[in-house]
């Protein structure tokens, strides 16, 4: 059984030449075809995270759509163009700032844009959205907590699912699924012998195996991160910040 790709070398090394910020430039200012890949790649990013402030804010179902649709609206606009430019620490901020003043305007019936009738259109699932949403921690009454719970596990899926493709492309994928539960959050309800049996090794080699998983999955959690903070200083803050809204600070 082989392990994912090390990293340390260059052969190993997953890239992420794309950072969100370069995404949110190419949003406002690129061609027509470079913006609409942009707005697609992060609208999967920040679409459940928005939708759910919008409904914890206050919103019904379907005005949480709207809300939504309205924010990626407001991504284009001159305003949060200039925002974009002054600002310097972190993505997740800059979405709250916009976020905060859509769902205001909204709220106060100052937005005179109806569904439909908007520049862009994004495209989500309404149905997944709001299922998602009433899994939803009902003690959490401040729309930005749920956000940034969101905002945190769209971020954890994302370095998994590149600690999935390396373990594809290193022909390894029953390993990874036999192994992934041992990953943060995971189910983690499987007996280590068990485990190790159905992978054909002994304990001590999964306990080995699932520390290597981890460390990789933490380096790809860090990498996550420095795409959406443009000053290096503050990656360690940010990440510190996810730890906390998992539960998992320290």
């Amino acid at each position: 059984m082989s392990s994912p790709p090390d990293s340390s070398s260059p052969e190993g090394q997953s890239p992420f030449p794309t950072t969100s910020w370069t995404l949110i430039q190419k949003v406002q200012r690129g061609s027509a075809r470079d913006a609409a890949r942009a707005l697609e790649e992060i609208c999967s990013q920040y679409w459940y995270p928005i939708y759910a402030y919008a409904r914890r804010f206050g919103f019904s179902a379907h005005d949480a759509e709207d809300v939504t649709q309205a924010f990626f609206h407001n991504l284009i606009s001159h305003e949060a163009l200039h925002a974009a430019q002054q600002e310097h620490g972190r993505m997740r901020t800059f979405m709250l700032a916009i976020l905060r003043n859509v769902a205001h305007k909204q709220n106060r019936h100052e937005n005179a844009e109806k569904r439909g009738g908007q520049v862009i259109t994004v495209s989500f699932d309404e149905d997944v959205a709001e299922d998602r949403y009433q899994r939803e921690p009902a003690d959490r009454k401040d729309p930005e907590l749920i956000f940034d719970r969101a905002w945190a596990y769209e971020l954890l899926a994302a370095a998994a699912e590149k600690l999935r493709a390396e373990f594809i492309q290193g022909n390894n994928l029953d390993e990874y699924e036999q192994m992934r539960e041992f990953l943060p959050l995971g189910d983690n309800a499987t007996p280590y012998a068990e485990a190790a049996a159905r992978l054909g090794i002994n304990e001590s080699s999964l306990r080995v195996q699932i520390h290597r998983m981890r460390k990789r999955y933490a380096r790809l959690i860090e990498a996550e991160i420095a795409q959406t903070v443009s000053d290096p200083a503050e990656q360690m803050a940010e990440l510190a910040h996810l730890m906390k809204v998992i539960g998992r600070s320290g």
